[in-house]
């Protein structure tokens, strides 16, 4: 299975890591994106990456509730810390028009730098969004889509977006709130996505799957939510991890060998 959104590096559970990573692996978890929210994870995301090499890979990048919080040159350290890890992708970054709408220009500006980031050195992002859908799509279109791919993080849109963002370059994963009771617009939106697009993530320590013991949400939780996707979609559970792993890896440029 590939965990394809998590936060590794946050304070509630970093001091847990190994015993995590290990729990991930006994429920199957191979591999995981560790994705960043502000320039302060950077180093310890990279940190994670290289001492978990075989299981964690990194994203670089400034969340949009953090877009206000940057340093000057944050931009150029970025490309730096990029350039430093050449399998790393972009993230996490997107836009959240739940914010105070004053922040909404700074957070498009940073978005966009983003975007131009990973273009420039060839790597997929990792996107968040909400209730932004019509501004992101417009970005998406500008900038003739996402040329070496990307996912939109723990999906929350409708259904009838699912097309449009897949031919801009988007992936779709889907997180513990398909296990919400009666969370009818998720499970219509899984169904639209692309076998070849679809992902599945556990965005911990946040969004602890019903019934997952906690306090805090991680990486082994997984199979509960892959569990879920498979009846929803009324497929095997193992054929979903595959296909799910397969496309994960294919994003994130990973050998599929391993």
């Amino acid at each position: 299975m590939f965990d394809s959104h998590c936060h590794l590096q946050d304070e509630r559970i970093y001091d847990q890591l190994d015993s995590l990573l290990s729990r991930a692996r006994l429920s199957g978890v191979r591999l995981m994106l560790c994705c960043a929210v502000k320039e302060a994870d950077w180093a310890k995301i990279s940190h994670i990456g290289s001492e978990h090499s075989e299981t964690v890979l990194c994203a670089f990048g400034v969340h949009p509730w953090y877009a206000s919080e940057v340093c000057k040159e944050w931009d150029i350290e970025l490309e730096k810390r990029l350039a430093d890890t050449p399998n790393a992708a972009v993230g996490e970054i997107g836009l959240d028009h739940t914010l105070d709408k004053h922040n909404y220009q700074r957070q498009t500006e940073i978005f966009i730098r983003q975007l131009e980031t990973a273009r420039a050195l060839k790597r997929p992002v990792s996107i968040h969004c909400r209730k932004a859908w019509g501004t992101l799509i417009s970005i998406l279109k500008d900038k003739g889509g996402l040329r070496f791919g990307g996912v939109i993080h723990s999906y929350s849109g409708p259904p009838n977006l699912i097309k449009e963002l897949e031919n801009l370059g988007c992936y779709i994963s889907f997180s513990g709130s398909i296990l919400i009771t009666n969370a009818k617009k998720a499970h219509e939106s899984l169904k639209m996505v692309s076998p070849h697009r679809l992902l599945v993530e556990t965005d911990s320590p946040d969004m602890l799957p019903a019934n997952a013991a906690g306090p805090f949400n991680e990486p082994a939780n997984l199979r509960l939510i892959l569990k879920r996707a498979a009846e929803i979609l009324g497929e095997p559970a193992e054929d979903v991890a595959l296909r799910t792993e397969k496309n994960g890896r294919k994003l994130f440029a990973v050998d599929n060998t391993n």
